[in-house]
């Protein structure tokens, strides 16, 4: 990335580990973010070199400009930038495509993108330059063939594995991969904070299995909000889907039958091994599929 100057609007979790690992690479990066303290911490950890007072200075500073901003947000700008269009190329890393192309239809060189790295932390504070290492990065076929195959290098450099998929596709999975963790975790919470109130004894009953599954409960509700309505069809959908299932499995139950439950395991075991074979992470424990 020797040469490159990047531009990078939002320096947060997604834009500051950009930030970070951009620059140990090699690039020029210059950050813009509404927050003075987030440049501030940015810069003294060395992730930017310099800094701009909003996104069309960026743009004029830059060949390439990064808007890592909430979805809400990065459609706002992607339709009320004009200056945007001079850049040679311009990205998105939201969690959310098909109202992020729509907005950004009068930007010939623009590339949808999402990397699937985050935490449940926001703010430079939680930037790791190491973030996108290994990690898919969704693409978005772009009307411009030749920035979208510089951005897949971009990509490559960063760490992260492309991924071209529409941006329909990538909304309806991310439904399922992405965004339907982030609500069970949060529903999971707020009934086990519903029992704490009428018996905190609940909380000494949890084990680790309980921390794990809340660690998304922890990710902040605005941010998300605005996900969840930028995705309301889909992630009603699977949300939907999988109320269905469970209400299945708790009419098996009342009713002495577990075959809803034991099917439930073999799929989620198939789903394990699958996502093992693709990330190469293997599970902590060994487990067996029950017999019926």
């Amino acid at each position: 990335m020797k040469g490159t100057v990047l531009g990078i609007a939002g320096i947060g979790l997604i834009g500051g580990s950009l930030a970070l690992r951009a620059h140990a690479a090699g690039a020029t990066v210059i950050g813009y973010d509404l927050d003075p303290q987030a440049l501030h911490a940015a810069t003294a950890a060395g992730a930017l070199d310099e800094t701009a007072r909003d996104i069309a200075e960026l743009v004029e500073r830059c060949a390439i400009v990064a808007i890592a901003l909430p979805v809400e947000a990065t459609i706002d700008v992607l339709a009320n930038t004009p200056a945007l269009a001079r850049a040679e190329m311009v990205f998105d890393v939201a969690s959310v495509k098909l109202p992020v192309v729509a907005a950004a239809a009068g930007l010939p060189h623009f590339v949808a993108s999402h990397p699937l790295a985050g935490r449940e932390l926001g703010g430079f504070g939680a930037a790791d330059g190491a973030l996108f290492e290994g990690r898919t990065w969704a693409i978005v076929p772009a009307l411009d063939p030749a920035v979208q195959t510089r951005l897949e290098a971009l990509v490559t450099a960063l760490g992260a594995r492309p991924l071209i998929v529409t941006a329909a596709d990538h909304d309806r999975l991310v439904a399922i991969s992405s965004h339907l963790p982030q609500l069970l975790s949060v529903a999971l919470g707020a009934e086990l904070a519903a029992t704490g109130d009428a018996d905190g004894r609940v909380y000494d009953l949890c084990g680790p299995g309980m921390q794990s599954m809340l660690r998304l409960a922890h990710s902040d509700a605005a941010l998300w909000g605005g996900i969840a309505q930028a995705n309301a069809t889909a992630l009603a959908g699977a949300l939907e889907a999988l109320a269905s299932a469970l209400q299945a499995t708790a009419a098996g139950l009342q009713a002495g039958n577990i075959d809803s439950l034991l099917a439930a395991f073999e799929g989620a075991h198939r789903a394990v091994d699958a996502l093992e074979r693709s990330s190469g992470v293997a599970r902590s424990l060994p487990y067996a599929v029950p017999k019926r």
